[in-house]
């Protein structure tokens, strides 16, 4: 379990686990929660990555907890091998708060002498329009009111995370309702979220199911900003609403969350077409330069999620992780990439704690 130091009292928690049966899911999952309990921790979001056998662990977990679920399904229940996981995150050293928006989406916040953390997934549109625009635009206003529950605004989101049904049949018409919302907000004007655009079935059935972490600091004790990604344009240059990256700094922490990134070249063209192996060294390579020019490295990962294509293209990833001696917490998903010439992508999250001046 890793820990992110918010200030001197309270910690968030991070645990990933990686498993191929819903035995061997419940077995982890039952000893992870244990490790959090162990430690006075309260559980503020569970993702989960895998298929229907999942739904009895799932289902008793929503019972348990009041916090936010987030659930994708693989591409294809049945192609082996099994790409499956889940990510716990945590509080100790503070009780959250949960609300219910009147449409059931669940929402956590929780508050340190620093600032406040808002954090909602599993958001899903309460109604059943199928068209692709005003679908995303009933989203963003789900999700919007959602956080509203605790007060934040769009504007004070950090992060989101967008898994679309079938993404690249209707990705032009998602980007330009986000676009347009955002232009609405004036989200352009200030900070423009980290994200995530990933193409999963979720077990609604719904289009998008969504998710996004808010951050509020009255004190200006917390700094929330946009870095740069030093070997790739900015998405909005090739149409896409999101930053590179977001760097969260307190006066005990440094973390850096990294958008979904794959092997996409300075230009915003796609490198490496149909070379698993090429496309996994360059992503990997994207994103240690994002840390690295921040002062952190892989091995400060508290968070990720590696996206294939195809189940098999997980052990490339794994082969990479083995020729540089490396590894990090992650869950593996079966999922498509907002592109159809790219095989792999990674979202990441890595941080540090900072030592108080004595």
């Amino acid at each position: 379990m890793l820990e992110i130091k918010l200030n001197n009292a309270v910690s968030e928690l991070h645990k990933s686990l990686i498993f191929d049966s819903a035995k061997d899911a419940k077995s982890k999952i039952e000893s992870a929660i244990k490790e959090i309990s162990d430690t006075n921790a309260t559980p503020v979001t569970f993702e989960f990555f895998g298929g229907t056998w999942l739904k009895p662990i799932v289902d008793e977990l929503l019972v348990k907890y009041p916090c936010p679920f987030n659930w994708i399904y693989p591409l294809n229940q049945t192609q082996k091998p099994t790409l499956a996981g889940a990510h716990i995150t945590a509080v100790a050293g503070i009780i959250p708060s949960f609300k219910r928006s009147p449409s059931g989406t669940r929402v956590v916040e929780y508050v340190t002498e620093c600032g406040s953390y808002c954090r909602t997934f599993g958001v899903l549109t309460p109604n059943s329009t199928n068209e692709g625009y005003q679908h995303t635009l009933d989203n963003l206003n789900e999700l919007e009111d959602s956080l509203w529950l605790f007060g934040y605004k769009y504007n004070d989101i950090a992060r989101t995370w967008f898994y679309n049904e079938d993404i690249l049949s209707w990705y032009d018409p998602f980007n330009k309702a986000r676009t347009e919302f955002y232009s609405s907000r004036k989200i352009f004007d200030g900070l423009l979220p980290a994200s995530t655009g990933i193409g999963a079935p979720n077990p609604s059935g719904k289009k998008i199911t969504s998710g996004a972490i808010a951050i509020k600091s009255p004190s200006k004790k917390i700094k929330v900003y946009e870095i740069e990604s030093p070997l790739q344009c900015g998405a909005p240059e090739y149409g896409s609403s999101f930053s590179r990256a977001v760097e969260i700094d307190t006066p005990t922490s440094k973390r850096i969350m990294v958008s979904g990134t794959a092997s996409i070249e300075p230009e915003g063209k796609t490198t490496f077409v149909d070379d698993i192996e090429k496309q996994v060294a360059l992503t990997m390579k994207v994103i240690s330069a994002i840390l690295e020019a921040r002062g952190l490295s892989l091995k400060d990962t508290v968070r990720s999620v590696i996206y294939c294509l195809r189940p098999e293209y997980y052990n490339s990833f794994k082969k990479w992780l083995q020729d540089n001696n490396i590894d990090f917490p992650h869950c593996p998903s079966f999922s498509i990439v907002c592109r159809s010439d790219l095989l792999f992508e990674v979202e990441l999250e890595a941080a540090i704690n900072i030592q108080p001046k004595k």
